[in-house]
């Protein structure tokens, strides 16, 4: 069963719809170039002088050398690390990294509330794990924007890079799995087990919203890093609503 149409079902249950706001160590001399010059002090003939020269000169020719080609290889790697491929600003990588940028920002929003009221051991370890991870995840993407001179935001509307555009989007504007303002401040206000149910519920379809952007992305992108990292989070997430649900049925008391 697809992430799309689990999430569907999910909104299906739950008719609460709400408005989105939206080396370097000292140099101590070349100890060869001492020992040519004791050599060359007890010696006093001119051809022993002139070895000593000529074995410098093979040192110094060289060390010369090996320094072009240091120079060489990492005039090359600059080349290639500053002149990355740069997705276009209407292109699918950009569009799944803006629209990534807000999904997370969201789920580290709802996991940080979580992990500061919740007396569950077992929600506290994951709701700081998906805040860390999407964390990361978000400075990753910032990056890549940074890097590849895009704004972070842009005037077409969310989800248009995937297939089926705004078809994706809850009724009233929210992007798949995301939360309404209405269910962030039952989040603030409720305590207990009351609270901890509905962060799950919450988080699982959050995911579930998420892995669906994932999906399009791997199927449209065709940056490396951009490919990368919606495999990485569509393999997290499926991980992470695995051990939700085992936690929902846990407080649920359902065997």
């Amino acid at each position: 069963m697809s992430a799309r149409r689990r999430l569907d079902e999910l909104e299906a249950d739950d008719p609460s719809v709400g408005d989105e706001t939206a080396d370097g160590s000292p140099s101590v001399g070349d100890p060869d170039s001492d020992s040519d010059s004791d050599a060359d002090a007890a010696d006093g003939s001119a051809d022993s002088a002139g070895d000593g020269s000529s074995g410098r000169k093979t040192r110094i020719f060289r060390a010369v050398m090996v320094g072009i080609l240091v120079l060489a290889v990492g005039f090359g790697i600059g080349v290639w690390v500053g002149s990355p491929h740069r997705p276009a600003d209407d292109s699918a990588d950009a569009g799944f990294t803006r629209d990534m940028l807000t999904h997370h920002a969201q789920a580290v929003t709802m996991a940080s509330l979580e992990y500061r009221v919740t007396d569950d051991a077992n929600l506290r370890q994951l709701s700081i794990d998906i805040t860390l991870t999407q964390q990361a995840q978000i400075g990753l993407m910032i990056g890549w924007l940074r890097n590849w001179d895009l704004n972070p935001t842009t005037t077409q509307p969310q989800m248009a890079w995937m297939p089926d555009g705004g078809r994706a989007l809850i009724v009233d504007g929210r992007m798949p799995g995301m939360a309404s303002d209405t269910q962030l401040q039952q989040l603030r206000t409720l305590t207990g087990t009351e609270r901890d149910q509905l962060f799950i519920k919450l988080m699982i379809a959050h995911h579930l919203g998420g892995i669906h952007m994932a999906d399009a992305a791997l199927e449209q992108a065709k940056d490396d890093q951009v490919l990368y990292l919606a495999n990485q989070i569509k393999r997290s997430q499926e991980s992470e609503i695995d051990a939700l649900q085992q936690e929902q049925k846990r407080l649920s008391g359902a065997k």
